[in-house]
Parts: structure tokens; sequence; C-alpha cells
């Protein structure tokens, strides 16, 4: 890779780096879920992202080093992504000749962004679940209208290839469906159902965020 486009393969860096990171923190989990804290380890479908950022597991047990590598994957995935960001909007400007839409798509990203590194610092624990629930919403909901903003721009460049307008379409798509099932689904306090219904909409969406980046970078590594 040419070292002068650093500033857009530096997200792989990130992505890989949460990803082992979560692996790891995964691994480390002690156990429990917020529905049962006599479980052994990490339940992929029953126990969300944030119970490994959260210092004391679910079980009662230390989560020390599960939490640093939790917090510590989320805060370097959003830095690697805005700086990601700066330069892909530039490629966008020389196009998109919009000041307001511009300014749009960089304040939506950017508190977005912000959001996320405050759910590392708030964690969904009983004294800080109120803030960490405040900024989740503000995060993905952000999102959402980056990812609409998106969605308008992707399409407008021709340089863009069209796999890239239809993953920015359908990324948009899968956040819709995410955020309803989040805000109007069942409660994941109500069933075990319940919760598998929400942990793994929110696996589906982390999921789709990583995979939709990697096009972002491809993308701009061929066109710029």
């Amino acid at each position: 890779m040419n070292k002068t486009n650093f500033k857009y393969w530096q997200g792989y860096i990130g992505i890989g780096i949460f990803i082992i990171f979560n692996t790891l923190a995964m691994f480390l989990y002690p156990g429990g879920t917020i529905l049962d804290s006599n479980t052994d380890g990490y339940h992929f479908f029953y126990n969300y992202f944030s119970n490994l950022g959260e210092w004391t597991a679910r079980n009662g047990e230390i989560n020390t080093v599960s939490a640093y590598l939790f917090n510590s994957s989320l805060i370097v995935f959003a830095v690697s992504y805005f700086s990601f960001f700066v330069s892909f909007i530039k490629l966008e400007m020389k196009v998109i000749n919009n000041r307001w839409l511009n300014i749009l798509l960089v304040f939506s990203i950017l508190i977005s962004i912000l959001s996320f590194v405050f759910i590392a610092v708030f964690s969904a624990e009983n004294g800080s679940i109120f803030l960490h629930m405040v900024f989740v919403k503000l995060a993905f909901r952000s999102l959402f209208v980056h990812s609409i903003l998106q969605t308008y721009v992707v399409f407008k460049i021709p340089e863009f290839d069209k796999f890239l307008s239809f993953a920015t379409f359908l990324f948009t798509i899968i956040l819709m469906f995410f955020l309803i099932i989040m805000d109007f689904g069942p409660s994941p306090y109500a069933s075990q159902n319940s919760l598998l219904l929400q942990v793994t909409a929110q696996k589906v969406m982390v999921a789709s965020i990583m995979i939709y980046f990697f096009f972002q970078i491809r993308t701009a590594l061929r066109v710029s």
C-alpha cells in the first residue's frame, strides 16, 4: 500500500484492532447477562458488546481486562474513522459543491463519533447506565442521519463505484431497522427471546459498520 494513502488504509488497522480486542475481551469475560447472573463466559447472542466494557461483570466478578480491551477498541476505532473521514469528505467535496450538505455530513458523523467515545467513558453499569444509553441513542441516530446524506452523495459521484452506492443504501436500511428494533422492539429485560432479538440486532449493526467502513476504505484508495 502507498504510504501517502495512510490516511485511508489506516482504517484497516482500526477495524483489525476493534475485532481483535473484542474477540479477546469475549474470551476473558467472566460471565453473566442482564437477565441471568449465573451464566459462564460471554454468550454471543445474549451479551451486549457493552457488557464487555463494564468493570464488574454481570456475575459479580471483576472484569478489568475485558473492560480495558472493549473501551480501548471503541476509542481507537472512533479515532481511526474520524481520521479517515476528514480525508474522505475532501474527495466528496471535489464533486459535491454544496456547503450546507458538507457541513451536515461533518457534524452528523462528528456527533456520532464523539457519542461512541462517550459510550466507552460511561459504561452500562448501574451508576452510569442513563448516560450510557443517552450516548448509544445519540450515536446511532446521528449515524443514521449521516448515512442518509451519504446515500445521496455517493450516488452523485461517478468516481465511486456502484457497489459502494449499493452498500451505502443497504447500510442505511439496516441501520433504520436496528433503530426500530432498539426503540420499538420488546425490552431486553422482558424475556430471553427479547434479549436474543435485541442483542442479535446489535451484533448485526456492529458487523455492518465494520463491513461498510471496509468498502469505504477500498473505494477511497481506488479513486485517490
